[in-house]
C-alpha cells in the first residue's frame, strides 16, 4: 500500500514542479503589467514622434527603441519563467514591440482629425 502512495506523491511532487511558469499567478500578473507598461510607453511615443510623414514602419522602429527600458523589463520578467529560452523572448518581444507601435501609428494616422493615441485600451 505504500509504494503506490509514495508513487503517487513523487509524480504529484514532479509534475508540480515541471509546471509552467505562466500558472503562477503572481509571475503572470507581474508580464501583464509589465506588458501595459511597455504598450503605454509605446502609445505616448507615438503621440511624441509620428510626424504623420515618415514610413510608418520607420516610426514604429524608432518608438520601440525609445521603449527598450520597458522591453527589457518586460522580456526579463518572461525569462523568469524560461531563462533557457531567453534569446527567442527577447527576439519575440522586440518583433511585438514593433509591430504595436506601428499599429499604433497606422490607427492614429487612419483617423483624421485625432492627434493623439489613447494610453490606454
Amino acid at each position: 500500500m505504500r509504494a503506490p502512495l509514495a508513487c503517487l506523491l513523487l509524480s504529484t511532487v514532479l509534475l508540480q514542479a515541471c509546471a509552467p511558469a505562466y500558472e503562477d499567478g503572481h509571475l503572470s500578473r507581474f508580464i501583464n503589467r509589465q506588458r501595459e507598461v511597455r504598450d503605454a510607453c509605446l502609445r505616448l511615443q507615438v503621440n511624441q514622434q509620428d510626424d504623420r510623414q515618415s514610413a510608418p514602419d520607420a516610426i514604429a522602429r524608432a518608438i520601440a527603441a525609445t521603449c527598450s527600458p520597458e522591453n527589457d523589463k518586460l522580456i526579463q520578467a518572461m525569462a523568469t519563467a524560461d531563462p533557457s529560452s531567453e534569446p527567442q523572448i527577447t527576439e519575440a518581444v522586440r518583433k511585438d514591440a514593433a509591430m504595436r507601435a506601428e499599429t499604433y501609428v497606422r490607427e492614429l494616422r487612419a483617423r483624421p482629425g485625432v492627434t493623439t493615441v489613447p494610453l490606454l485600451n
